[in-house]
């Protein structure tokens, strides 16, 4: 007979200090490491990559004793194998797309093909990506990283926002598409401000005013403005703007003795920021 207990949100007990909660994370791999012994337990740990790292940062000897372990990394590939497997198992968009769903499910070109059929070619017209990498450009933070949180976010709410519009009376999408650019478009605002204000103040309360002094200023940053924005020293400046970059809300540009920082379409609708570099 096999039970499993599981154990979530362990790190929102110690969300006060990150520091303590580096050092109840060590404590916690400790324990595992002394449950392997055991034949009738076999703990598991899951842990996101940043987490991890801020574990090991300050010295932490017994990692070199952790052997197994995996590593989970989202391609456009599986997030497009996901994307329609959520399609498909509504029979409805079966129905209404007339393709056999293990079919489509086992070849990834029919999978584009599936996704590409109900939605319009582009949110943004001109020179810019296809809807796909759009949405994933839209939901990659500073790391140039992507969870499925953020994709499924994103096309829930473009979903609720196509209905709201039908039910006003509005246009419909084109041809067989079931959504409208407009739509996707307005789902960005959500979306950034669920990621902004549940995930990066809510596990990095320390950096919220950083990151609010932000608000309204110009997507990419220079590190003489944002001296001025936070009205700290230049190595203050250099210290914070590192702290973000680490955390994914500033993605680092341009040369070590002139560095710049950019903010990922992911946060932009949240903070209000304006395309463009400071002058």
């Amino acid at each position: 007979l096999f039970r499993s207990v599981v154990f979530d949100r362990l790190d929102v007990a110690f969300s006060e200090s990150r520091e303590l909660e580096a050092n109840a994370l060590r404590a916690l791999f400790k324990c595992y490491l002394d449950l392997l012994s055991l034949n009738s337990i076999s703990p598991k740990i899951f842990l996101r990559t940043d987490i991890w790292d801020s574990v090991v940062e300050g010295g932490f000897r017994e990692a070199s004793h952790i052997t197994r372990s995996l590593t989970i990394e989202w391609s456009n590939s599986s997030l497009l194998n996901l994307i329609v497997r959520r399609m498909l198992s509504n029979n409805t968009v079966v129905k209404y797309l007339n393709v056999d769903r293990n079919e489509v499910l086992a070849d990834v070109t029919r999978q584009r093909a599936a996704f590409d059929s109900i939605v319009p070619d582009k949110i943004d017209v001109g020179r810019n990506p296809l809807t796909f990498e759009w949405i994933l450009g839209r939901a990659q933070d500073g790391k140039k990283t992507f969870a499925p949180r953020e994709v499924i976010h994103l096309l829930t709410e473009a979903q609720d926002i196509q209905v709201e519009m039908l039910v006003r009376g509005e246009p419909e999408p084109l041809g067989a598409e079931l959504f409208t650019r407009q739509a996707f478009r307005e789902a960005l605002m959500p979306v950034s401000n669920t990621r902004l204000e549940q995930t990066i103040y809510a596990e990095y309360p320390e950096l919220k005013s950083l990151i609010a002094a932000l608000k309204a200023e110009k997507a990419e940053q220079t590190l003489e403005k944002l001296t001025e924005i936070w009205k700290v020293a230049p190595e203050e400046a250099t210290k914070n703007a590192e702290r973000l970059v680490e955390v994914g809300v500033f993605e680092a540009r341009g040369t070590k003795a002139e560095p710049r920082y950019w903010v990922p379409f992911l946060y932009r609708p949240a903070l209000h920021l304006v395309q463009g570099a400071a002058g």
